[in-house]
């Protein structure tokens, strides 16, 4: 795209190119933005003026988003947000927590954790407007208007940023009918039936430490499940013995429903990171992002992490 080109562009034509991408109709996108179908429909059409090539293929039934508008709709965002940060720093401490916050969680803690802090957050904020896409799949910020995305485990090679959350504990666990059998080694538990969590799974090699001294065990499971809700289930009716992250079952445990196996032996923990698109997110994310980890500190089997760094 030519610079003569970015510069025909207005930023309510982007704004607009946005909200009709995101909420996926033209109607949908007016009432969001407060205005009527024709103007948005308008913009919509300088835009592709502007740009000399059509960004939508609008049909009776569904809008689809072309080569070119895909291209429009990662610079806009880029854009806009830029925009939305300068004018939260040249409003300093009058600056507000208001407008549209997208977010990509994984399906499992986002239903445990994220969407009852996003319930509680909205209700402190009602000038913000928040999306939560639940997903065990790696989302990609740019191409589907992801803001920020709570990722869990090691961080891989990125254009992302990073803002460190906690660390989750990871726990052996099974119904309280395995804890009649003799286990006091990780060997140990090489007799019983295993029921996998393959979401975030590192392989079938388990590794145990206690006291610096690591063992491993390699363990074959006859039950694997992707879902952490599913797999909680299945520890639950008794499927066989597994690892999961303490939050999940902390009140089963407490409870009786579950019972903790090898307490005194510790597994790597798993960090848990807010990823963004951009090294200075805008004001809303910052503070979404603070509150969050706050929450996160007070949920059973989770560790303080460490401060903001880039990926």
């Amino acid at each position: 795209m030519s610079e003569r080109v970015m510069k025909d562009a207005s930023l309510p034509q982007l704004r607009t190119f946005l909200r009709i991408v995101e909420r996926g109709s033209l109607s949908a996108a007016a009432k969001d933005l407060g205005t009527t179908q024709p103007t948005v429909s308008r913009q919509l059409q300088d835009l592709e003026t502007t740009y000399g090539a059509a960004l939508l293929i609008r049909t009776t039934r569904s809008l689809r988003v072309t080569d070119a508008g895909r291209m429009v709709y990662e610079q806009a965002r880029l854009v806009v947000q830029s925009d939305d940060i300068l004018r939260e720093r040249l409003m300093g401490d009058d600056a507000q927590v208001e407008g549209r916050i997208r977010i990509a969680a994984p399906s499992g803690f986002g239903a445990f954790v994220i969407a009852p802090f996003c319930g509680r957050f909205v209700e402190r904020y009602s000038r913000v407007e928040l999306q939560l896409c639940l997903s065990d799949g790696r989302s990609d910020l740019i191409s589907e208007g992801i803001d920020v995305a709570v990722r869990i485990g090691q961080l891989g090679d990125s254009s992302l940023f990073a803002r460190p959350l906690v660390a989750l504990e990871e726990i052996l666990v099974g119904h309280p009918r395995w804890s009649s059998r003799p286990i006091a080694r990780p060997v140990d538990l090489l007799t019983l039936p295993w029921v996998a969590f393959s979401g975030l799974s590192d392989g079938d090699e388990v590794v145990f430490e206690r006291n610096a001294h690591k063992q491993k065990i390699t363990v074959m499971p006859r039950f694997r499940i992707d879902q952490i809700n599913g797999h909680r289930e299945a520890l639950l009716a008794g499927a066989g013995i597994g690892l999961i992250h303490r939050y999940a079952v902390d009140t089963d445990i407490r409870e009786g429903r579950l019972v903790q196996l090898l307490p005194d032996w510790q597994r790597p923990e798993w960090p848990v990171n807010a990823m963004f698109p951009v090294r200075n997110p805008a004001y809303r994310l910052q503070a979404w992002c603070a509150e969050l980890k706050n929450e996160l500190a007070r949920i059973p089997g989770t560790k303080n992490a460490g401060m903001f760094r880039p990926v």
